[in-house]
């Protein structure tokens, strides 16, 4: 026989050198790849950008003083041992020249040459001491030759002692174990060699162990120990606990080697930046699926041995044998468990990670370049709201492109947040593609030796349900795609349900929102639920098909062919078929994943593909800064409509009239002029914002051309990025610097000083003149941590006027000459419009700088500015100096407009405006400190309070209660009752198979009580939905003794319990997903109602973000991953008890071993969820910085962009990124510790087990002991697979645990209660205030202190006073936004304190100063439920002057010769926010929406502050008339806008001061009032308006 002649030693040698010969060609290829990449990097023109460490953590010992000697001298011994060897061997062969004797001298030839280049490879370690990286290199060539000559070593050595022909000589013997002992030292000392000390990263951190680890750490994870170690001890961690991910991770160098291939397309950029890590992935599927049936190769032989042993043979060399097969065995389990860990250590940890990361900052640069689409009339907003309408196409390419057109914030963030997360996590197992071909292949030729051509009539099952499969697949990615839609869009309402929150609570609509957000999120569950039918359909094809492949194989086998069935037969071909079903069904899944994850790299692709701003021209820093328009035509848009785009740009013409959604201005020719004020004016709506948002460049240029500095948008980011502290006072004004101040202030969620600051440094003199020059000086000193108080996100918790001017300090404070500002006197009363101009505008830190101005306060700004322009019907009409336009007479045009408003001061002595609408602005003012002055110096010594407070990280394991909790929404006892049958019923069927197969082999074959059972082993990364129950895990309980039944009999029985198996096991996953999807309704109902019931402060205190973390990845998790989780964790424990149970009623001698298994495995899956746990959760907590940032990005690009902060912003994100990719890294990492630690524990065990089974042959029969081998061998993984299913079920409730934390905080008082108003409720608008006492907390001094008033119906009252003196505290109380400690609020005698808030905002108006709009149309806007006519809507939109009235029809039609009037169409679409129209525009809508409400009392915070005066005014006499049977309390802005009331109420620090009519205290010159009025310079005008319409109703 060939073995006989060959013997195993040449085998050994074979592989010995083989590794020897691979090791020289790959370290040849690695000398090549090294010196060309040093002759690239000698010749290239510049270094590379990329950045690694060199800086080591000195404090940690090490040395490469004895590694070399000692592998030298040890590796010389051993090739003298070799030579001596070759020497007897060639000795001996002179006398036996058999070829046996040959292959043997050939063998030790070969192992003398490996000896020799080992010995060379030891030599030049020498030169290459560590921590070189040569050193390590050669380092690990020899780990892999020592690790051969080992297993070689032990075979030689174990055959020596179990020689039974001779004698063993000391001369073969003493070398022998010599031998042995110095390849294991050397193995040892190669496997545990340190690379060198650790890392140190550029701020001096710890970098992760990996790049420093060992090459046995780096195979078994062990540098994760001590990370495991302090997760353990602790039970929490840390980012200081996390140390900093290696180079190649980090978003510096991400960013440049994502870089390098931009302008590809985006896949391959994917695989061209990742190429090695897939490569090795490649490497290692293919290596691992070759391997994957070694174990099973290993214990077929040993079973097979047995039962030779049994019968009597192998009596010499049975037990040599036997142990060669078993460590064998165990060598190849480890081996396995090593490749498939590098496997996916390269598939998640690398290429996951990787990924995610860099398609996070790709997507985040873009947003730094993209153009703001939602301004441009948010065309691409109403194509989806068409296409929802419409019957979707699969086919319909063109269609689809629009639906992803990603416009809305919340649609940006979720490229972000699900899409760059669905590629990343396909990249991990993306290479089941080559895994399961070559799987299929080995398992068919081994079913072929075994059933012969039967095996192909059961495959042929298989192959029938691949269409099956394909058509699932079909559905499965289609309503992967809507579900996705879904999600997206209710995701965006959910983003602007949050943003407008306050609009909501202050109409009381709630209910309607909560209904139609519940309504979208119907429709997504509608989706999940097919989704998870058919998910259904895969189980069932997934469990049923093997199944029904044996049934038709065993079929086939018997009765057609007539063979009989033998338990060996039987048994491996389930076992074969059992993997093929991995094979044959992770390929259509592959398949479906991928389909996923390329509609995202397409949507990703799109949005990349979006128009970008056009790149700022390079600077000339000789020339003179120019700004100017040269017959220039601009428009938010290229697209001359959102229907047609075909003519170019360049061919607009005079007559050239865009469709009714692209607003343009048209030849333009402006030169501001440098060092000087100019102003633009112009009626609300004129496009003044445009024409300087067009300086900045956020415009299209149809036409002609503009001059402007612009600051370039970063290209490059730095590794060790830091702000300049010092900057010498002359070089601080840059000539060519950009300031910009946009309408709506956009603030950071960070403190005061910071906003200002905007990455500057802090110079005392300069921000201290700023603060003045902004009047921020006299704010700073009431709040209780001055400048350093925390604002909120989007500077919430200051007023309007606050929040303008924190912008106007930023641009003010910052080094630009050029400064735009965009109607910043708007927000804040005239005294401070006043003050701001004199001291601000025309002040000594903005003389000499170029300003320009949008302004409707021309007649205050006129004599300070050197440049005006107006803009009226889409063109600059009248352009010049002041002088000119005077002398033309064109300024008395412009002049006209404001002549009979005049703006006028609410405050007494101190220039602060009245505080705006935002709920908390007088709560962060007066409810904290009544105007201590030495608080601003006490900011200086103590820490401020965090107005955002860290968000809450859960520690320790999930409580039970939350367990409850979600168990109780799954459904009732029934329900359960029904689902732990169909669980435990299925289990019960797998086992009663087993049996059923056991009992028909013993009676077609009684005789072969000796035939063994193979269980099959699961691959661990290979299951993509479960842990598929094995076939054979039972042994037979007894014998059946009917063998004379027929085989048709066996196989009936055999097809209804597999049919009763398939129907059960996809019953049980039907019902989770049916009490799944029931749970996550409920969840979300409950979290949404809560959060609507939330008081103001929560969101105040609460960034955007981090609420809406919990709507979107928290409740994807909760749908899509919870119901899974439960369920393969229920069957998973259920197979590991059921093994236990099975196995200690058999063979009650196992038990030890299998409870010692438990108690090893418990304690390492201890470590590993206690660990994995907290990275989980510091995951998740990491993630919403991280949005919230990029969400900030979005709304406030225009302005980054302006200040050229875009590489601060960048270098940010990129810190946010590394913050979130740690734990993230480590997640992965830690699986595959505990994968290998699980592998390590099993092989042990098998050793252990197979061993005693050999040295208990005597009184073990081999039916027995393979039965217990076949259970030990899948128990070790399924304690695996239980620990990970327990761990991702405690990650996936984790998601459940922050959203019930929302759930468990402070609500409002009831929306409705047992006491109901009047339907027609108020229906005077009497209102009796009575000792009215309100704080914001118990232990807070009272804001408002024992108000008594009372307004007759239909009054008119102004409410004025100075900042902090609790002008919105009132009105918030009218709202019960606060609750009134003492003291009541009665309306038509209602106490407001004893109805429901529901009742109350219902029933009230008011119209607050941040005008909020919705997504949608017109329509939705202005009548979001459906209560109005259409007429009713164009009837409050005439009344606010944005369709002119029919005797203004004449006047509006230069106006639309250029730009038509989009109010006229109710289905005009609104983009986010309303961004498509201006600040004003917004303004008016809002009070038409109020107009339309028609309530009793009306409640004003002055809403027409960024209206043009001509529009205002018509606006007040529209109040005066629509208004004349309402009470209105006004809070004013505008003196000129209460000086008409009834009377004037004027609060001081909490109290009334005055109250009366505004001609009774305008005469008495001992009031506050009249203070006002004679500080303003305007005293004689607002006394003439106060006789004309006090004394006229007087006389009346």
């Amino acid at each position: 026989m060939e073995e006989d002649s060959i013997p195993r030693s040449f085998w050994f040698a074979t592989t010995f050198a083989a590794v020897a010969c691979g090791s020289a060609v790959i370290l040849s290829l690695q000398r090549v790849y090294d010196h060309k990449t040093k002759r690239q990097q000698e010749a290239g023109p510049e270094p590379s950008p990329l950045h690694f460490d060199d800086k080591r953590d000195l404090s940690v010992p090490f040395a490469d003083n004895d590694r070399t000697d000692r592998i030298t001298v040890e590796t010389a011994i051993l090739l003298l041992f070799s030579i001596f060897d070759l020497y007897s061997t060639v000795q001996s062969l002179s006398e036996d020249r058999s070829s046996f004797q040959i292959y043997t001298v050939v063998g030790i030839s070969l192992s003398l040459a490996t000896w020799l280049y080992a010995f060379a490879l030891a030599l030049t370690s020498k030169r290459y001491r560590l921590p070189n990286d040569w050193g390590f290199v050669l380092n690990c060539h020899l780990c892999a030759i020592y690790f051969i000559a080992w297993c070689t070593s032990i075979y030689t050595f174990y055959a020596l002692t179990q020689r039974t022909d001779n004698w063993v000589t000391w001369s073969e013997g003493v070398p022998r174990l010599v031998g042995l002992l110095l390849v294991t030292d050397l193995l040892y000392v190669t496997s545990n060699a340190q690379r060198g000390p650790p890392y140190l990263d550029e701020n001096g951190r710890l970098v992760v162990g990996v790049n420093v680890s060992s090459v046995f750490s780096f195979l078994f994870f062990t540098w994760l120990r001590p990370l495991i170690s302090v997760a353990y001890k602790k039970q929490q961690l840390t980012d200081d606990d996390l140390n900093v991910l290696p180079p190649i991770y980090r978003g510096y160098n991400l960013f440049y080697l994502f870089g390098f291939s931009r302008g590809r397309k985006l896949l391959y950029r994917i695989f061209h930046t990742n190429r090695t890590a897939i490569t090795i992935q490649i490497i290692t599927a293919f290596i691992s699926s070759l391997l994957y049936y070694v174990p099973a190769f290993f214990i077929n032989q040993l079973l097979l041995l047995i039962q030779e042993m049994a019968a009597g043979g192998h009596q010499e060399t049975g037990y040599r044998d036997g142990f060669l097969i078993v460590l064998g065995l165990g060598t190849s389990m480890i081996v396995l468990a090593v490749i498939v860990g590098q496997l996916w250590y390269f598939a998640a940890s690398s290429v996951q990670v990787r990924i995610k990361a860099m398609l996070n900052i790709e997507i985040y640069r873009k947003t730094l370049r993209r153009r703001d689409q939602a301004v441009s009339s948010g065309e691409g907003k109403d194509d989806s709201e068409e296409n929802d309408t419409k019957p979707k196409k699969d086919d319909d390419k063109k269609e689809d492109e629009d639906e992803e057109d990603v416009s809305s914030t919340g649609q940006i963030v979720n490229l972000m947040s699900t899409d760059s997360n669905r590629i990343s996590e396909f990249s991990t197992w993306w290479f089941t593609i080559f895994a399961a071909p070559t799987e299929l292949v080995i398992g068919i030729y081994f079913l072929y030796q075994l059933l012969g051509l039967s095996c192909f009539m059961g495959l042929s099952v298989m192959i029938v349900a691949l269409p099956i499969n394909h058509f699932n697949a079909k559905l499965f990615a289609k309503t992967q795609d809507q579900l996705m839609e879904a999600r997206d869009k209710r995701v965006s309402l959910m983003n602007e349900v949050l943003q407008g929150i306050r609009q909501i609570k202050f109409f009381a609509s709630e209910r309607d929102w909560s209904k139609r957000i519940m309504d979208s999120r119907s429709v997504e569950l509608g989706h999940l639920r097919t989704n998870y039918m058919s998910e259904a359909l895969f189980m069932l094809i997934w469990q049923g098909s093997p199944l029904l492949v044996t049934v038709v194989s065993f079929w086939s086998y018997t009765m057609l062919e007539g063979n009989e069935l033998t338990a060996a037969t039987a048994f491996t071909s389930v076992v074969v078929f059992n993997e093929l079903r991995f094979a044959l069904n992770a390929l259509p899944e592959t398949f479906i994943e991928f389909l996923q994850a390329l509609i995202s790299v397409r949507r990703i692709q799109l949005y990349l593909e979006q128009d970008e701003i056009e790149p700022a021209p390079p600077v000339d820093l000789n020339k003179e800064v120019r700004i100017a328009f040269d017959n220039a035509t601009v428009s938010w848009s290229s697209k001359p409509s959102s229907s047609t785009s075909t003519s170019p740009s360049s061919s607009i013409s005079e007559h050239t009239r865009l469709d009714s959604d692209t607003f343009m201005i048209k030849d333009i020719n402006v030169h501001f002029p440098n060092d000087k004020l100019s102003l633009i004016c112009g009626a609300t709506g004129a496009g003044k914002s445009l024409l300087l948002l067009s300086l900045l460049g956020e415009t299209v240029v149809l036409k002609g051309s503009l001059e402007c500095p612009r600051a370039p948008i970063t290209e490059d980011v730095s590794f060790d990025f830091e702000i300049h502290n010092t900057i010498p006072e002359e070089d601080w004004i840059l000539n060519h610097g950009l300031a910009y101040v946009s309408q709506t202030a956009w603030l950071q969620n960070a403190s005061i000083r910071d906003n200002i600051l905007f990455g500057l440094p802090y110079i005392e003199k300069r921000y201290q003149a700023t603060l003045e020059a902004c009047a921020l000086d006299k704010d700073l000193t009431i709040l209780e941590d001055g400048d350093m108080t925390e604002i909120g996100e989007k500077g919430i918790t200051l007023s309007g006027g606050q929040k303008a001017r924190v912008a106007l300090a930023r641009a003010v404070y910052s080094r630009a000459k050029n400064v735009l500002m965009d109607d910043v006197l708007s927000a804040v009363d005239a005294h401070t419009a006043k003050h701001l101009y004199e001291n601000c505008l025309l002040g000594p830190l903005m003389k000499g700088r170029t300003r320009i101005l949008i302004t409707h306060h021309i007649k205050l700004c006129l004599n300070g500015a050197a440049y005006l322009v107006h803009i009226n019907g889409g063109r600059t009409d009248i352009v010049g100096t002041p002088a000119e336009l005077r002398q033309s007479g064109a300024l008395s045009t412009v002049l006209d407009e404001e002549e009979q408003i005049q703006e006028e001061s609410l405050e007494d002595d101190i220039p602060q405006e009245s505080t705006a609408s935002s709920s908390s602005s007088e709560e962060t003012a007066t409810a904290t400190n009544s105007g201590d002055e030495a608080t601003a110096k006490k900011t200086e010594q103590k820490k401020p309070r965090a107005l955002v407070e860290e968000e809450t990280r859960f520690t320790g394991k999930v409580k039970l209660r939350l367990y409850k909790m979600y168990f109780d929404m799954i459904g009732s006892w029934f329900f359960w009752f029904l689902l732990f049958g169909a669980v435990i019923g299925s289990r019960a069927l797998d086992i009663t198979e087993t049996w059923w197969v056991k009992t028909w082999t013993q009676a077609t074959n009684p005789s072969n009580v000796n035939t063994l059972t193979i269980q099959k082993q699961q691959a661990f990364g290979f299951i993509p939905f479960y842990t598929p129950s094995p076939s054979s895990d039972m042994h037979s309980l007894g014998n059946d003794d009917s063998a004379t039944r027929g085989v048709g009999f066996y196989l009936t029985i055999y097809i209804v319990i597999t049919t009763s198996n398939i129907f059960v096991g996809t019953m049980r996953f039907i019902l989770m997903y049916i009490g799944g999807l029931r749970a996550s309704r409920k969840l979300y109902e409950s979290l949404l109602h809560r959060v609507f019931r939330a008081p103001l402060r929560f969101f105040d205190t609460t960034p955007v973000g981090r609420i809406l973390n919990r709507f979107s990845k928290d409740f994807e998790t909760i749908d899509s991953n919870i119901p899974n989780d439960m369920m393969n964790f229920a069957i998973t424990l259920l197979v590991v008890l059921s093994i236990i149970a099975v196995v200690s009623f058999v063979l009650p001698i196992f038990l030890l071993p299998m409870l010692i298994i438990v108690v090893i495995s418990v304690l390492v899956g201890a470590m590993f969820v206690s660990t994995s746990r907290e990275l989980k959760r510091m995951d998740s907590v990491s993630r919403s910085p991280l949005f919230s940032h990029f969400s900030e990005t979005i709304v406030g690009v225009a302005t980054i962009r302006a200040f050229g902060v875009s590489r601060q912003f960048m270098q940010e994100m990129l810190k946010r990124v590394d913050t979130n990719a740690r734990p993230y890294y480590y997640v992965w990492s830690l699986n595959r510790w505990v994968s290998t630690q699980f592998s390590i524990i099993g092989a042990i065990i098998n050793v252990i087990v197979g061993m005693a089974i050999l040295f208990s042959l005597d009184h073990l029969d081999a039916s027995a002991a393979g039965f217990c081998l076949s259970f030990v061998l899948g128990f070790s993984d399924y304690m695996f697979w239980g620990i990970r299913r327990y761990t991702g079920l405690e990650m996936s409730f984790n998601a459940v645990e922050r959203v019930v934390e929302f759930m468990e905080m402070d609500q409002e008082a009831p929306a409705v209660t047992d006491v109901r108003p009047p339907s027609s409720w108020p229906h005077e608008g009497r209102i009796e205030v009575k000792d009215l006492e309100v704080r914001y907390a118990p232990d807070l001094d009272p804001v408002l202190k024992g108000l008594n008033f009372s307004v007759k119906p239909r009054e008119k009252i102004g409410v004025v006073g100075r900042t902090g003196s609790g002008k919105s505290t009132l009105a918030l109380s009218f709202f019960r936004f606060v609750e009134a400690t003492r003291g009541s609020i009665v309306i038509d005698d209602v106490d407001i304190k004893h109805i429901g808030t529901e009742d109350l905002r219902g029933n009230l108006t008011i119209i607050p100063q941040d005008p909020t709009l919705f997504s949608g149309t017109l329509r939705s806007n202005m009548d979001p439920f459906e209560q109005f006519s259409d007429d009713d809507i164009f009837t409050a939109l005439k009344r606010v002057h944005l369709l002119p009235t029919d005797e203004e029809t004449f006047d509006t039609e230069s106006l639309e010769a250029v730009n038509a009037n989009v109010f006229r169409d109710l289905e005009t679409s609104v983009s986010e926010g309303g961004k498509n129209f201006s600040q004003g525009q917004r303004q008016l809508l809002c009070l038409a929406r109020a107009l339309l409400r028609r309530s009793k009392l009306v409640l004003m915070d002055e809403a027409t502050a960024s209206v043009d005066f001509q529009t205002d005014k018509a606006i007040q006499k529209t109040i005066a008339t629509e208004f004349a049977g309402c009470t209105i309390l006004c809070i004013a802005h505008r003196l000129h806008t209460v000086i008409e009331y009834d009377r004037i109420l004027v609060l001081d620090q909490g109290q009334i001061i005055e109250f009366d009519s505004p001609l009774e205290l305008i005469r008495n010159t001992d009031t506050v009032f009249y203070k006002m009025c004679k500080n303003s310079g305007e005293f004689d005008s607002l006394l003439a308006l106060a006789k004309a319409k006090h004394e006229l109703v007087d006389i009346l």
